[in-house]
């Protein structure tokens, strides 16, 4: 049995707050997780986004580092501002590079976390994931194919929600991320408990849970 691995993932929503666009992308058919989905920009989080998420000169965690740094590796969507990078951040990673070499430092303050969800016990590969809910206007770049999705769209949320491309975790969170969307106080308030989806002896399972410190 595999122990999930800590990850990060980025909802980015864009237009009408009543029928606002996602940010989709699809996973290669041959891949190892959810082989042929349509998924958010994320992944597993990385040593890089550690040292980051460790730095006092930076204001979010771990999982906010590594939710940007895979948005922008697979969509080539940049969300970030002038200043140096710490010190101690490595700079062999393309991403830490590229903000280094343009004078930026990510920025976590328009991230909101929104769900958690930690894949079932059967699945060879499982991973305990952060969501993150953003507007399109917190990032710099157009939206395109990079890296490991071969396809990068824009799709009305609607659509997206009745579509045979997503998999059940990702039309919640995405339905999670639009209550939230048209409810910007209740998005921005750090009472509000986070849901976590998983699953407990191959059933569904939904709880209610508070903000972890250091995602607010």
């Amino acid at each position: 049995m595999s122990h999930p691995v800590d990850a990060a993932s980025l909802v980015i929503l864009r237009g009408d707050p009543s029928a606002p666009d996602v940010l989709l992308g699809r996973r290669r058919d041959n891949a190892r997780f959810m082989p042929g989905a349509y998924v958010f920009p994320g992944g597993a989080v990385d040593p890089p986004d550690i040292d980051l998420g460790n730095s006092p000169e930076w204001r979010g965690t771990r999982f906010h580092a590594a939710a940007l740094r895979e948005t922008w590796e697979e969509t080539g969507l940049m969300i970030a501002t002038r200043g140096p990078l710490p010190a101690f951040v490595p700079r062999d990673n393309p991403y830490f590079a590229r903000l280094d070499a343009d004078g930026q430092m990510p920025v976590a303050d328009e991230l909101r976390y929104i769900v958690r969800a930690i894949t079932p016990e059967p699945s060879p590969i499982r991973f305990d994931t952060r969501f993150f809910l953003a507007p399109e206007s917190a990032a710099t770049g157009v939206a395109h194919a990079v890296g490991e999705l071969p396809e990068v769209m824009w799709i009305p949320a609607a659509q997206a929600l009745i579509s045979d491309h997503l998999r059940g975790v990702t039309k919640f969170v995405l339905s999670q991320a639009l209550e939230l969307w048209r409810d910007p106080e209740r998005l921005d308030s750090p009472s509000r408990p986070i849901r976590l989806f998983t699953w407990v002896d191959g059933a569904r399972l939904i709880q209610k849970q508070p903000q972890e410190d250091g995602l607010l």
